[in-house]
């Protein structure tokens, strides 16, 4: 058992065994909580991507009163409501990226299940310890995706009328 111990592992061994591992997970590993049941019609995102802010969505959105709002529906129309998508379209497919990803949960918070994967309340377990980590890009990406989430809202119509603005 020592020998095995003390074996020096290789960088792209170790890469190799991580990737694998990873793409297993993937695979093994249930999805809890958001579920493809009726992905609306897209104009641009994908369904994982639309997950992910749904994902989002269920996390900083609670309380919204706004009826039926959808947030992938939100960043679906606000990136490709457009006849050309908006310049910042890959930095938001990346947000949507980030919670659907078990490589990123693996790197970022050593799991094999991705946030879209998690329960409602562990999702805000992890998003919370996303905000008070020590760590600047889990705080970047949580304070990036939080704004994002409450620009989406603060965008429509309803919205505008609850706060008073008739414009």
């Amino acid at each position: 058992m020592e020998s095995f111990l003390d074996e020096k592992v290789s960088r792209s061994r170790f890469l190799k065994f991580l990737f694998k591992t990873a793409a297993i997970s993937a695979i093994l590993v249930p999805q809890a909580s958001c579920k493809p049941g009726s992905i609306p019609k897209l104009h641009g995102l994908s369904d994982s991507e639309y997950l992910a802010f749904k994902s989002l969505e269920e996390v900083f959105l609670v309380g919204n009163p706004i009826q039926g709002f959808d947030l992938g529906v939100a960043a679906d129309k606000y990136i490709y409501g457009h006849p050309y998508p908006i310049d910042t379209e890959s930095v938001l497919k990346l947000l949507a990226f980030l919670p659907g990803s078990s490589l990123v949960s693996l790197a970022l918070d050593f799991s094999f299940t991705s946030m879209v994967g998690l329960s409602k309340e562990d999702r805000e377990k992890r998003l919370l310890s996303w905000k008070n980590s020590s760590l600047s890009l889990k705080r970047g990406a949580y304070n990036i995706m939080r704004q994002l989430s409450f620009f989406l809202v603060s965008m429509e119509k309803d919205y505008n009328e609850l706060v008073g603005y008739k414009g």
